[in-house]
Order: structure tokens, then C-alpha cells, then sequence
């Protein structure tokens, strides 16, 4: 994860002096000024790559948390989910009914009702607008120490650490650090609305309980390294103690299955630690889990994950295929196991797992990628474009790869507009704008779809005007290899 630049604490804070200065002071935080908030915020968590866009976990969070809005009245935001790169224990909602999930949070739970129970929490924060109410009560203070806090908030939750609390310390110094905080009242109101929408849902709202119950003994570290949700959603005792009473008095409404798959949570929970876990510690984790059960796939799975960190490409295959005996032909599974083999460079082994997967929506935008990424290599042109136009046209930033192979292809084939086409949108996806601007530019003189050159066009501008850049001087990637095919990352 690439941690918060230093500068966003200050970049953030003018942006929101801006914002905020246009507001009335006697106003309340409206809609419309709420989107916007929305908007500006999203897009500096964007750039810092804070985010985890992992299609798998994704679609289990934003699966619990659609179920979880089907059950609220009409509402003036549409409600996102997102997964924020961090090990800290935490969850929130951001302006305009942004719901962000800390991995470390997902990690740290045993099963998709606890799961459930916080993102339906911070669901009913954002349906009670207790965000607008937070920030409209926060004008009442300097915009300086409301700009700071949010700053610091922000930087907290990309994992910043020491830089967090330095900047939120600061920002309340005067001894205001209620602007960091729901009220009780929030919290209350939150926790009864919220256990009503998740037990609507069909999840049991004892996993709200049992999920605070784990946040609470995250705090291992003593009072001066409270976890981060415990700070923004403050009475976590009384908390408790109020739904241990409501889960009383609604016994006879428990909830016996939510419909989701144990395993399905758990091959999630192991993904990413896997992935974006810290290696060493996440393999000694795993290993010493799978000593004690040695029969679970899912350990076996993430465990596979962080071998393939490790480059221990067999070792891997073996934990895989030992997952595979246990879930016979689960395409989860078989996804990784393709991409290992890629890894290898044994393509032939890799697309015959991952054929007959079309079916199956879940892998879908991994499967067309690592299939199309194997019949590219095996000489497949038209079937492997065939694949990766599908992967644009579905899911367009998932796989930044995807551009490079089509411009692969491209060159290949002698359009050498197309190859230019496409990696100005592999350098414009992974935000190497200089590069996107040149390859464009070249796009322009040697191709003749309209509708691509107006895009090209349109990006062009927007590149210019974002960036001031000037016209482009040479690139990474010469023409010759463009003409030759042999364009690689």
C-alpha cells in the first residue's frame, strides 16, 4: 500500500477551506453540499491509493451492504462500499454515504454477520445523516481546526500512523476533540436503527455484538493507542450492553443463516491477508492456523497468496491444489492457480484450468484477464483480444495489464495507432500521466475510428488541463517495439 504523500494533510485542508468557507455560517450541511464534500473526498482517497480493488472481496461487501440499504427508506445518496488498505481495526461512513472498510476490520472477524453488523452500523449512521450533523456541529469551531481534524482523520485511515495523530493532536489542542467523534446520541440511535436494517437483511444482528466484543479486545496496546473505530464511535460499553438486551428481548427473531456461504467469507478474509498483508508475519500466521487445521482450504488458499509474494511459485501450486482436493473444482481456486501457472510461464497449464469458468460470475472479470493473458502468450490473437475487450467493456480499471496486452496485440497486428491507444490508457490508469499524454498524442496520426479519436481527444484535453503539461517529447516505448509486438510492463 502506498501510504498518504505528506502533502495531503495540506492539500486537503485547502480544499476544504474552500468548501467550507462558502457554506453560511447559519446554514445547515445540505444535500448538494454534501455530494460535493463527497466528491472531493473520494477523489483524494483515490489518488493515494488507499483503496483495495479486489473484485472478490469487493463483491462480498458491496453483496452485505446492498442487502443492508434494500431494507432503508428512500435515501438522497446512492450508498458505495469500499475496502481501504489498512491493518488498523476500522470502519466509517464518509460524506455522502461512502462506506469504508478497514482489511484489518475483515480480517479480524470470525463470519459475515459480524461483517454485517458494522457495515450495517455505519449504514444507519449515513441514513440518520449523522455525517452532515457532525460536520454542520464542527462550524462552530475554526474551519483551520475542522479542516484539521478531517485531515487527520483521513491520513489515519490510509494507515498513516504517527502522521495521523500527529495531525489530529495538533488540530485539537484546544481541547475539541468532540470533532473527532459520534455523539452517544449518534451511537444510539445508529445501533437501534442499525440492528433493525441488518436483521431485515437476514444477518444475525449478534454479529454487530460480537464484532464490537472483537474491537474492544483489539485494543491491546492500552489507551493511548485506542483503536480508530473505538475513537469515532465512542461508548462502546454501553453499546454493548444495549445490545446484549436488545438480542433478549428479540430472541424469537434470530436468524438462523444469511444465505452466504461460510467458506466463501473466510476464502475472503484469507485473500487479503495474502495480498496486502505483511509477508512474513501473514505466512507464520497461516502456517501455524493450518498446523491446527490442516483440512481448511481457505488457510491453504491465502497461504498460497503469500507464497506467490514470496515467488515460492510451487509451493504455492501445492497449497492450491491441496485447497482444490477439498473444494472440488471451486473457481476461486482455479483462478489463482491459473495466474500461478502464468507466473510460471506454463500458459498451456494455466488456460486449461481456467477454461469452462465462464459461467461462473463471481471470477468473471479475473478469469477473462488470466485467460486472455494465457491465449496471448500461446499465439491466440483473436480470442485473446476477444477476452480482454470484454474485460474493458465490464470492469475498464480492474486490471491496468489489460491495455498493455491489447496494445500487444495490437502491434502485432500492424495497427500501431491501436498500440499508442492503449497504452495511453495503461499510463493513464496507473497515473503515469506524462507517458498516457505521449502515447495518445501518437494515437491521433495513425488511426481512423472516429470514436477513438474523439476519446483520445477528450483525454488529451483533460490530461493537458489537469497536469498544465506541455506537448509530450519522447516515451518509454519506442515505435519499433510498438511495430515488432514486443511491448511488455
Amino acid at each position: 500500500m502506498k501510504p498518504f504523500r505528506h502533502t495531503l494533510a495540506g492539500s486537503l485542508i485547502a480544499a476544504l477551506l474552500v468548501f467550507f468557507i462558502s457554506i453560511p455560517p447559519a446554514a445547515a450541511l445540505s444535500v448538494s453540499e454534501e455530494r460535493k464534500m463527497a466528491q472531493e473526498f473520494m477523489e483524494m482517497v483515490g489518488q493515494q491509493m488507499a483503496l483495495i480493488h479486489d473484485p472478490m472481496a469487493l463483491d462480498l461487501v458491496s453483496l452485505i451492504g446492498r442487502r443492508i440499504v434494500d431494507q432503508l427508506p428512500p435515501q438522497p445518496f446512492d450508498y458505495t462500499f469500499h475496502i481501504v488498505d489498512s491493518d488498523q481495526f476500522n470502519a466509517f461512513a464518509g460524506p455522502g454515504a461512502n462506506i469504508f472498510v478497514n482489511r484489518g476490520l475483515i480480517t479480524g472477524l470470525d463470519n459475515s454477520d459480524e461483517l454485517a453488523g458494522i457495515i450495517g452500523h455505519e449504514c444507519a449512521h449515513a441514513a440518520c445523516r449523522h455525517i452532515s450533523q457532525m460536520l454542520d456541529r464542527s462550524k462552530l469551531v475554526s474551519i483551520g481546526t475542522l479542516a484539521g481534524v478531517l485531515a487527520g482523520v483521513l491520513v489515519g485511515v490510509a494507515g498513516g500512523g504517527d502522521a495521523a495523530q500527529a495531525v489530529v493532536l495538533g488540530s485539537v489542542a484546544s481541547g475539541q476533540t468532540s470533532m473527532l467523534a459520534y455523539s452517544r446520541e449518534n451511537e444510539e440511535e445508529a445501533d437501534q436503527k442499525g440492528v433493525k436494517y441488518i436483521r431485515d437483511a437476514s444477518f444475525s444482528p449478534r454479529g454487530l455484538l460480537t464484532g464490537l466484543e472483537k474491537i474492544r479486545a483489539s485494543d491491546w496496546y492500552g489507551t493511548d493507542a485506542i483503536p480508530a473505530y473505538l475513537k469515532t464511535h465512542p461508548g462502546s460499553k454501553d453499546r454493548i450492553l444495549y445490545l446484549e438486551a436488545w438480542l433478549q428481548d428479540h430472541a424469537n427473531e434470530a436468524v438462523t443463516n444469511n444465505g452466504i456461504d461460510p467458506f466463501r467469507f473466510n476464502l475472503v478474509k484469507y485473500r487479503l491477508a495474502g495480498l496486502y498483508g505483511q509477508v512474513d508475519t501473514t505466512e507464520a500466521m497461516l502456517s501455524k492456523m493450518l498446523k491446527k487445521d490442516p483440512d481448511d482450504a481457505a488457510i491453504h488458499y491465502g497461504l498460497a497468496l503469500v507464497l506467490v509474494r514470496k515467488s515460492l511459485l510451487d509451493q504455492a501450486l501445492s497449497h492450491l491444489g491441496q485447497a482444490l482436493t477439498l473444494r472440488l473444482f471451486d473457481p476461486f481456486v482455479l483462478v489463482e492457480m491459473g495466474r500461478v501457472y502464468l507466473l510460471k510461464g506454463e500458459p498451456e497449464k494455466a488456460l486449461a484450468v481456467l477454461e469452462g469458468l465462464d459461467t461462473v460470475a463471481d471470477v468473471r472479470s479475473s478469469l477473462l484477464f488470466y485467460r486472455g493473458s494465457a491465449r496471448l502468450d500461446l499465439g491466440m490473437l483473436d480470442k485473446a483480444k476477444s477476452d480482454l475487450l470484454r474485460l474493458v467493456d465490464a470492469d475498464p480499471d480492474l486490471f491496468p495489464r489489460v491495455y498493455y496486452n491489447l496494445a500487444d496485440i495490437s502491434g502485432q497486428e500492424h495497427e500501431v495507432g491501436l498500440s499508442h491507444y492503449y497504452l495511453g490508457f495503461y499510463y493513464h490508469t496507473i497515473k503515469e500521466e506524462r507517458n498516457a499524454l505521449f502515447h495518445f498524442e501518437k494515437s491521433l496520426g495513425a488511426m481512423d475510428d472516429p470514436d477513438r479519436i474523439e476519446r483520445a481527444k477528450a483525454l488529451i484535453s483533460e490530461l493537458k488541463k489537469k497536469n498544465k503539461a506541455p506537448s509530450s517529447r519522447g516515451s518509454s516505448t519506442s515505435l519499433s517495439v510498438l511495430q515488432s509486438g514486443l511491448v511488455k510492463p
